[in-house]
Formats: C-alpha cells, sequence, structure tokens
C-alpha cells in the first residue's frame, strides 16, 4: 500500500472514529454525569447535616449551604498527537489525539434570612408529621425524634420519657400489623366575608374551582363564603385489638369504638387534661430535633478531658439516657469504613452500616429537613461560585 494511501486510510478512520464518538458521547455522558451528580450531591447534603449534628455536640454554631445550580461543560478537542514512521518509507504520519475535558461550575448560597430562621426554629406542622406517617415512615422513630409531648407525656428529661417510648413502641407495633392508619379528612375553610348569593356569577364559580377554591353556603342559605380545603389529619385505631385498647388508656382517650381519632397541635390548656376525645401533639422544630440527636453522639474520652465538649447534656431540655436507643454516632481516628462519615476536630464521626436504628431516624431528619427547610428564602444570601477542573 502506498504511503499516501496509508495516509488517508488512517486520516479517514480517525476522523469516523471522532464522528462516531461525537455522535453516541453525548447519550452515554448524561448518563454518567446525571448519576454521578445526583450521588454526590446526596452524599454532601448528609454529610452537611451529621456535620452541624456534631458541630452542636461541641456548643459550635452551625452552617447550611444551598446548592443552587450546577452547570457542567463538556468538551472535545482534536490535536496533533504521535507521529507515525511507515515502514520503508521516508513518509511521516501525524496521528489526532481526541481529548475530553468536563468543566463543572456550582453556585452555593448560605442558608439564612428570616425565612430560614423561622422554619428553622417553629415547631414542625402536624400535617407534614402525618403525612409521613401517612406514607408508611415508621411512626415510632417520627414520634421519637419530632414529637416532644402527646396527650401530656412528655419526651424529655423533665418529663416521662420511658412512658413516651412504650407509646412509641406500641404505636409503632400496631402501624407494622396495619392496626393503625394515619389518613386524612378533607374540611373546608372558611377564608372570605358572606357574599350575597345574588352578587355571585357562573364566571366566579368557575374562576373560584380552577384555583382550588369553592364556595360553601352559610346555615341560612343566603350568603356564600369562599373556602379553601383544609386537610385534617386522622387515626384510624383498631380498639378491637388488646393493643390500641391499650393505647387509648395510655393516652387517656375516651373513645371506645373504631371512630377516626383527629391529631391536632396542642395548647398547654389540652396538653394538661384528665381525658382527651382526640390526640394532641407538641412537636420539636427542626433545630430542636438536630439538638436532641447532638446526645447521640459519642465524642472521645480525650475530649471530654480537655473540656472540648460536655460529658452529659448542659441545658435544661432534651437530656435523655435512651438516645442510644434511637440514634448513635461513634468517633474513630482513622477514617471507618462507612457509607456516612465526617471529619471533625481530628476524628471521624461516623454512622454504622449496620445500626439500621441510627439511619432510620437519619433518614427522617434528612426528610423532614427538605420538606420543611429547603427552598426557603435564598434571595437576600450572596452566591459562591466556585468554577473547578482548570483555569
Amino acid at each position: 500500500m502506498k504511503p499516501d494511501t496509508v495516509y488517508y486510510y488512517i486520516l479517514a478512520s480517525c476522523m469516523l472514529l471522532l464522528f462516531v464518538s461525537g455522535c453516541s458521547a453525548g447519550p452515554q455522558m448524561l448518563q454518567g454525569v446525571y448519576l454521578n451528580y445526583n450521588d454526590r450531591v446526596r452524599a454532601t447534603a448528609d454529610e452537611e447535616l451529621l456535620l452541624n449534628i456534631v458541630r452542636l455536640r461541641y456548643l459550635d454554631t452551625i452552617e447550611f449551604l444551598a446548592i443552587n445550580s450546577i452547570s457542567a461543560q463538556a468538551s472535545y478537542n482534536v490535536s496533533l498527537g504521535a507521529e507515525l514512521t511507515i515502514k520503508d518509507s521516508d513518509s511521516t504520519l501525524v496521528i489526532p489525539e481526541l481529548n475530553y475535558s468536563d468543566r463543572p461550575t456550582f453556585s452555593f448560597s448560605p442558608q439564612r434570612g428570616t425565612q430560614f430562621a423561622k422554619r428553622l426554629v417553629e415547631p414542625i406542622k402536624i400535617d407534614t408529621l402525618a403525612y409521613l406517617a401517612a406514607s408508611d415512615w415508621p411512626i415510632k422513630i417520627l414520634m421519637q425524634l419530632l414529637v416532644k409531648e402527646i396527650n401530656g407525656v412528655v419526651n424529655e428529661s423533665h418529663g416521662d420519657i420511658a412512658s413516651f417510648y412504650k407509646i412509641a413502641d406500641t404505636l409503632g407495633d400496631l402501624q407494622k400489623k396495619h392496626k393503625l392508619l394515619i389518613a386524612f379528612t378533607e374540611n373546608q375553610k372558611p377564608i372570605s366575608a358572606p357574599i350575597e348569593k345574588s352578587l355571585l356569577k357562573a364566571s366566579d364559580l368557575i374562576s373560584a374551582a380552577k384555583a382550588g377554591y369553592t364556595f360553601i353556603p352559610d346555615e341560612d342559605g343566603l350568603y356564600l363564603r369562599l373556602s379553601q380545603p383544609n386537610p385534617q389529619p386522622i387515626m384510624f385505631l383498631r380498639t378491637t385489638a388488646p393493643e390500641g385498647r391499650h393505647i387509648l388508656k395510655q393516652l387517656r382517650v375516651t373513645k371506645t369504638d373504631d371512630e377516626p381519632i383527629e391529631l391536632r397541635a396542642g395548647s398547654k390548656r389540652q396538653l394538661h387534661s384528665s381525658s382527651y376525645n382526640n390526640i394532641y401533639l407538641r412537636t420539636r422544630s427542626v433545630l430542636g430535633a438536630i439538638v436532641y440527636l447532638t446526645q447521640g453522639v459519642t465524642p472521645p474520652q480525650s475530649h471530654i478531658d480537655r473540656n472540648l465538649t460536655f460529658s452529659t447534656w448542659p441545658f435544661p431540655g432534651p437530656d435523655n439516657d435512651n438516645i442510644n436507643q434511637v440514634f448513635n454516632v461513634q468517633a474513630s481516628p482513622s477514617r471507618p469504613q462507612a457509607s456516612l462519615a465526617v471529619q471533625y476536630r481530628g476524628y471521624w464521626f461516623y454512622i454504622d452500616e449496620t445500626d439500621l436504628t441510627s439511619k432510620s431516624t437519619f433518614l427522617v431528619l434528612s426528610e423532614i429537613y427538605r420538606l420543611s427547610l429547603v427552598g426557603s428564602d435564598r434571595s437576600q444570601a450572596p452566591l459562591l461560585t466556585l468554577p473547578l477542573g482548570g483555569p
């Protein structure tokens, strides 16, 4: 084969390879890059949450960052590479090289501002708790982590933690046996003053329906009020089961049939009654749940001896000797074999891979954090943009 022919053959083969690579690389690259970024974002969010739990164990300030955007730019470059000398010829061929580069850019913003602070410290809504329980999340862990008080039984050091845990255990067993169900009944909540019936047109009714509202009549039927759906969480409890009757006795609920029991946010008056028709709850905030779990962090003894952290919770509130039944974070001087571990003050803090209870509790907390806080007001926060992958 002539040298020129060899040259054109190799060049055509390289160009064909480049063309085929360009046609197929896009979808393949998306598949790999998308899943890799998804996994890394998830892992980083979990590490940040665990790090803040550990920070509070040392009474250090916490910080949350939000990833606003990820921009990944991929490019192919063709350059002249190795030289190929053809045997029995003075001709030299230059083989083109195909180079690939990925230059992602991440935009972060600190989670701050009035809206974020409010969502961090305000009690978790009963609806949020009920939605998770209705979606078959373990009600036992939801109770232990997110509920401070149920019908006067307090889940804190000044209350009756042992009785509270028994209630949570019983509710969890009933849920597993399908003898307990959390659901919602939809009521209508008036949001307007009375409007004369004669003043409303068909177009008004249609517009309200499109927006998710409706008009409900007053008792006399002469006036209508604009209303919106108001889902009310309820619990169906099979009271024919011995456990069902026992839990009603523990909660001092007077109902003895299988009628639904409403779940309501409790006030001080409601939570200190001798008997109840419904279940009244006092929930923790997201920050309260994080503080609660700090007790499950076991720091190295050397840090306690140096007064870098405390041996027992130094403030009134969530001191709990049974926290290891809910959550346990261990410390190691070397990196452990764990999927979730963070380095802090010279040690690795981690959740053991086989500790399914702690992993379940952390999963509930991370889900509550996303539901309650992610997406809050970031408009006033400065943006931090980090280009990666070289200049």
